[in-house]
């Protein structure tokens, strides 16, 4: 049986519309992650980290997208959740331990004039908060996952009495 695939995206619902949207967001995030961990993947397990969290969601997420009204979207929700523990992980791992210290030396860059580096080489330590990422992906989906839908079952032109 052929499905054609502009009359199921209209079936969704906005809710499945925005989780499927922020799975598109994870596969380039997994993209980046893994041009950006190319040499330290070698070199320690928690590189591993985001890039099996993103690939994880990507194919389970996927799966249970199409699941959604079957199960599926509990199993985003945990998904999501767990986006926040790679994140907080990531953050603590790329500030060595130190968020705070790292946080405040990212934010003394609104200090400085542009086009000076304050003493800091670019690269020459990771991005503190580029693992925070994770968070933004994890809240737009468990907000997605959550939403009980009541005001808008699916998206599009309402048809029938009552709709303008």
């Amino acid at each position: 049986m052929r499905v054609d695939p502009v009359s199921w995206w209209r079936a969704r619902s906005l809710s499945e519309r925005v989780v499927a949207a922020v799975l598109a967001g994870s596969a380039l995030l997994l993209a980046e992650v893994r041009f950006e961990h190319r040499e330290v993947l070698g070199e320690t397990w928690r590189a591993w980290l985001p890039l099996g969290y993103a690939a994880l969601l990507l194919i389970g997420g996927g799966a249970a997208l199409f699941r959604w009204r079957r199960g599926g979207r509990p199993v985003l929700a945990a998904l999501f959740a767990l986006a926040f523990v790679v994140g907080a992980l990531g953050i603590w791992f790329h500030s060595g331990g130190h968020p705070l210290t790292h946080l405040v030396r990212v934010l003394s860059a609104w200090r400085l004039p542009p086009g000076q580096d304050g003493g800091m080489k670019i690269g020459s330590a990771p991005p503190v908060l580029a693992p925070a990422d994770f968070w933004g992906l994890g809240a737009i989906g468990l907000i997605a996952c959550l939403d009980d839908g009541a005001d808008h079952s699916a998206v599009g032109p309402q048809r029938g009495p009552g709709h303008r």
